[in-house]
């Protein structure tokens, strides 16, 4: 069993429209973990097809003398399609490694380019929808390519390739305008997300460098399955406080790794998520509430937020 020991801290909530945000903040951790953006841009990070190339899986060398970090949902763009990786995972330093993956460019089997980190990671819908998937033991990639043929439909957009990251290009100028109405607080590590009153899901990364790196990221994720008008609605912090301790208070199942990463999935009545530790502390943690979820307005219990898994 692992100690958590953490209490997240919810800060100021921020609001443009019918979108807010809660940022949350935990201690930092000191671990030097090297991010795939960082290490694309020292080159000390490699991202390759198989000899005999595969859709649903990748190769990634790396060649720092620290871990290097995949985040869920992460996408690079080149090779022979563009994908997505299936599950945070931790290279090991000095490693070359086979990764799970899946495409999300449905139209295209032809080299391109070689690979290079994407703007995005998979739309919230897309990450929640594999994390069903994963529990129920289907196939990955049918989820995938069906949700974002669901995205095109909703946004009236059809990538020649049927490729997610066109579609997010598409709406580029508008979510840039929203985004920018989101500040990064200092020490704030993590994000929790509200689209029309109703909490949608909440995220935590190891420290507040790499969260930096992924807070545009997040927020397109869940602006590009949001319908966004100039309602607006009253931030409940005692709502998402409760949110997340329901989600702590679950049992945690340990499940296989792929890296150096410990694994849990986790589920209640209200949601599904996945937790990644590394010397007992979270590295990444996703957490999405169900569709058909709706809370109260009304949550007055003081409630802590430490527990064990």
């Amino acid at each position: 069993m692992m100690s958590l020991g953490k209490d997240i801290e919810l800060l100021k909530p921020q609001v443009h429209e019918n979108l807010a945000i809660i940022p949350l903040k935990t201690e930092k951790s000191y671990i030097d973990i090297l991010t795939l953006k960082k290490g694309l841009e020292l080159e000390l990070v490699e991202v390759k097809e198989c000899e005999t190339s595969t859709v649903n899986t990748l190769i990634v060398k790396n060649n720092a003398v620290t871990p290097l970090i995949l985040i869920d949902g992460e996408e690079v763009v080149g090779g022979d399609q563009n994908r997505i990786v299936n599950s945070t995972i931790l290279v090991e330093a000095k490693s070359e490694m086979k990764i799970p993956v899946s495409c999300t460019e449905k139209g295209r089997w032809a080299y391109k380019s070689e690979f290079k980190q994407s703007d995005y990671i998979a739309n919230f819908n897309t990450r929640r929808a594999k994390e069903h998937a994963s529990r129920t033991h289907k196939h990955y990639q049918d989820v995938i390519w069906s949700s974002i043929s669901s995205l095109e439909v909703e946004n009236h957009y059809a990538s020649p390739t049927c490729a997610m990251e066109e579609s997010y290009e598409n709406l580029k100028i508008d979510h840039g305008k929203i985004i920018k109405e989101f500040n990064i607080e200092s020490g704030q590590n993590g994000v929790l997300i509200i689209v029309n009153g109703e909490v949608k899901g909440f995220e935590l990364f190891l420290n507040p460098e790499i969260y930096r790196e992924f807070h545009e990221k997040i927020l397109k994720s869940y602006l590009i399955d949001s319908k966004i008008d100039d309602k607006t609605f009253a931030v409940n912090i005692d709502t998402a406080r409760d949110v997340i301790q329901k989600a702590f208070a679950t049992t945690f199942e340990k499940r296989d790794n792929i890296g150096l990463e410990e694994a849990f999935e986790f589920e209640n009545d209200d949601g599904i998520g996945t937790l990644y530790s590394f010397k007992e502390n979270i590295i990444h943690l996703s957490y999405f509430t169900k569709m058909e979820n709706t809370f109260d307005d009304e949550f007055n219990e003081d409630i802590s937020l430490k527990t064990d898994i």
